[in-house]
This record gives C-alpha cells, structure tokens and sequence, in this order.
C-alpha cells in the first residue's frame, strides 16, 4: 500500500513539471486555447476565479507543485470551451408576432389598392362599412387614439418651439395643391363639375390618414398632428376663398362644424390616446404592437366603402379623371417633399411635410360638393381618397426601410 502511495506520488510529480511547450501535451488543440486563456509568460486575459485548489489542493505537502499552478489554471479553462462547444446548438430564431405585424403593415398599399379593387368591382362586399351613420367618423377615430397612444406631451413641446416648421408646412399645402388642381384640369380639360371637384380636393386641409402615414413612415407625427390641426382651422377661410380664386364661385363653408367634425376625428381622439399613454403605459405599450396593422384594416376598409359607395359613377367618368386626381397628388407628394429640402429643413421633417400635402381630406371635399348641390362634384373626392391612400401608403413602406 505504502509503495502504490509512492509510485502514485512520483507519477503525480512527473506529471505536474512536464513544460507546456512540450510538443506532445499541448499539439495541436490545446495550443490555440492557450492563445486565447493566457499568453506564452502566463498572464491571464481571462477574469474567471483562480483554479488552483484544482491542482494543488495540498500547497504544504507539495509546495513545489505550486510553480505550475498558473500553467494548469490554463490548461483546465481551456479545456472548458471544449465541452460546452459540444453541447446542442441554439435553434435558429424563431419569426415573432412583432415580425408578422410588421410585414403586414408595410403592406398598406396592396391593402388598400385591394379594398379599391373589391369595391369598385363588387360595391355590396363593402358598401356595409359605410351603411350605418358615423360608422367611418368613427373608425377614423379609433385610428387617432391608438395614434396617440405613441405620442407624449414632450413631442408637441418640441414641435411648438419652432412653428416656423408648422407655418411652411402649411403654406406648402395650401399653395401646391390648388395650383396642381388647376394644372390637373386644364391638362385633362375636366368639365366644369368636375373641375369643381378636383379643385375642392385641391383647396382642401390635410387628411387624417395622413397621420397613419406619417406613422408607418417614421416621420415625424407630432408636425403631422400639429399641420393637420393648423390646416383644417384655416380651411374654413382657406378653402372657399381659394375654390372662389380658381373656379370663379363661392362656396359656404360652416367653420364651427368643420372644426367640430375635425375635433371629432382628430383633436379629441389624440389627446384621449396621449391621456392613456400617461396613465397606463403598460397598456399603451401593449396596445402599440397591434396599432399600425389595425389602422391599415380600417383605413382599407374606408377607402374600399367610399369607391364602393360611389362605383357607378366613377365608372362614367372615365380615365381622364383618374389621371387628373393621379397628377395632383403626385405632384403635391413631390413638391411638399422638394420645397422643404431646398431650404435645409432635416429629411424626417420633409417627409412629414410631403405626406401633409399629398394627403387631402378627401372626405370633407365630398360634403362640400353635396352641399352645393352638385352631384358629380363629388366623384373627384370619392377617387382621391383612394389615389392619395395608395400613394402615401407606398411612400409610406419606402421610407419605413
């Protein structure tokens, strides 16, 4: 017993001094681990706790052993990436319901252009959207309060402490549109009904959908809100006086019940979403995953209901029309978007700007043409809201990357 100690203990000895140099203990797989555990004079690069109680559990009864101990420090860490590297690998990532609702929201135009498509060629699939009163003043509302679910009251401080953004953003509006409006139509020689109804779109304030767009963009949402509040109370004096400039007639506009009905839909909405968000976070924050893809649904299933409302028509106005209504946007798109460029406004703040004077409230100019009594004056505003949804949508999905 006592001679099996001694062979055990000359053994153990012979081990321990063996240099790591030697050729035949470290080559070639612990070598590459050294590199990375501890270099050639024995420094550690590694912050894990010193291992000698491993190698020399008995310092007084073997002290020479004690020379080594930072040498067999590294080769034990070594050896520890060695196993764990065996052991099963992680699974891929899997797709989230984040990654879903993402992919389906940036879909927007395809939605959109859809729900145009359906209603136009099949008006009874959506005409039950628009069938009960209010139906869409409130589905635009629900959009505005889970949109100010991502808004705080800093958002619109920051805004405020440069109105100058706000006052371009509006003149822009109200300069480009009406002139694209009057361009459009004499490009297309609109008849005078017609003319009528595009010049109404033209002269009217900036869309609620613009918002969503702004959103899905990642513009900037609070000038969004801000522009189409600003432009929806000056179009009480605005709209008419610049319809009387290009089409030669006046049109009466009630003020309180525009601003009301803009109060409705936007104001009071936001400012009810921006509530919930300082009161229940938590909630707002959940809420947030779903809002995006939800106001895609309900702002496809408006433009879809308004085509289908007004299918027979759109299909006796032919395609000058649609080129018209075409042209306007897409020239609002561009020069909201130029103008702001060339005078050093930031890129974030020119997207907001374009999407503001693209989008019209295409609605409001429907009930201004019903108002006066002219029936085909309507049928411009019922094919804009689709254009300028579809267009903003694709604007919306590029600038998003």
């Amino acid at each position: 017993m006592q001679c099996s100690f001694i062979l055990s203990y000359i053994l153990l000895v012979s081990v321990s001094t063996i240099p790591l140099t030697s050729t035949f203990t470290l080559s070639p797989l612990i070598q590459p681990l050294r590199r990375i555990h501890g270099n050639k004079d024995g420094n550690k690069q590694n912050s894990s706790p010193p291992l000698s109680h491993y190698n020399n559990p008995y310092p007084n009864l073997y002290p020479h052993n004690n020379v080594n101990n930072n040498v067999n420090n590294n080769v034990f860490k070594a050896t520890r990436p060695l196993y764990s590297s065996l052991s099963t690998p992680s699974p891929p990532p899997s797709v989230t319901l984040d990654d879903i609702l993402t992919k389906l929201t940036s879909c927007f135009p395809l939605f959109v252009l859809l729900s145009a498509v359906l209603g136009y060629t099949s008006p009874s699939s959506l005409t039950w959207f628009s069938k009960y009163d209010n139906v869409i003043t409130v589905a635009l509302g629900g959009i505005m309060v889970g949109m100010g679910m991502t808004l705080t009251r800093e958002d619109f401080k920051r805004v405020a402490l440069n109105p100058t953004t706000v006052l371009f953003g509006v003149v822009c509006q109200f300069l480009f549109m009406p002139l694209s409006a009057l361009s459009s139509s004499k490009l297309f020689s609109l008849p005078p009904s017609l003319f009528l109804g595009l010049t109404l779109v033209g002269c009217s304030p900036g869309g609620t959908a613009s918002n969503l767009v702004s959103l899905i963009a990642n513009a900037d949402v609070a000038l969004s809100v801000l522009m189409t509040a600003a432009s929806t109370v000056l179009a009480s004096v605005l709209t008419p006086t610049l319809t009387k400039l290009i089409c030669g007639s006046v049109i009466k506009v009630n003020s309180m019940s525009l601003f009301l009905s803009t109060s409705k839909v936007v104001l009071l909405p936001v400012a009810l979403g921006m509530w919930l968000n300082e009161r229940f976070p938590k909630f707002s924050t959940s809420a947030a995953r779903f809002t995006p893809f939800s106001s895609v649904v309900l702002v496809s299933l408006i433009c879809g209901s308004v085509v289908a409302s007004n299918a027979s028509v759109i299909s006796l106005s032919g395609p000058s029309l649609v080129k018209s209504v075409l042209l306007l946007h897409s020239l609002g798109f561009l020069l909201g978007y130029v103008a702001p460029r060339i005078t050093g406004y930031p890129r974030k703040t020119c997207k907001t700007i374009s999407i503001e004077t693209g989008m019209q409230n295409s609605a409001l100019a429907v009930v201004l043409a019903n108002g006066l009594g002219v029936k085909e004056a309507a049928i411009p505003g019922a094919v804009s809201a689709t254009v300028h949804s579809c267009l903003g949508s694709a604007l919306a999905s590029m600038w998003s990357v």
